[in-house]
């Protein structure tokens, strides 16, 4: 129930940023978020799954049409077509930030599990980062 009551509040903290036009209340209402995921982590206890994943890509689209509708406030000229290069380049790092956090849990998870699967992985790494100090150590010796 202080779960719901924190997410209204940070709803009610992030309409009041936007028609206000107060930014500083833009990272209150997403740290109002993160907090009643974090007490829903602490008290229930579930394991990391693509939730954790889609709640920090949200809270990072949130943050940027936030701050994005409050420079709308101002009245500048931009180049046509700006928006939708803004739109698309914003689109393309929110869904980036999901892949990366999706591929971190996954790798999370693997290196909880154990086993030959990760010792594998992690003899691979150690023999190419001493290929890549190999090569850098032959192109630096004088012919």
């Amino acid at each position: 129930m202080v779960g719901v009551r924190l997410c209204a509040l940070a709803f009610l903290a992030l309409v009041a940023a936007v028609v206000l036009g107060w930014s500083p209340l833009v990272p209150v209402s997403l740290g109002l978020v993160g907090a009643a995921y974090a007490l829903h982590l602490g008290a229930d206890d579930p394991s990391l799954d693509a939730k954790a994943a889609l709640l920090g890509a949200g809270l990072l689209l949130t943050a940027e049409l936030a701050y994005w509708s409050l420079e709308e406030r101002e009245q500048v000229a931009v180049e046509p077509g700006e928006s939708f290069r803004r739109l698309g380049l914003l689109l393309g790092v929110v869904l980036g930030v999901l892949a990366a956090g999706i591929a971190l849990l996954i790798v999370s998870d693997a290196i909880r599990t154990g086993g030959l699967a990760v010792d594998l992985v992690g003899a691979a790494a150690a023999a190419a980062a001493l290929l890549v100090v190999v090569l850098f150590a032959r192109r630096g010796t004088p012919s």
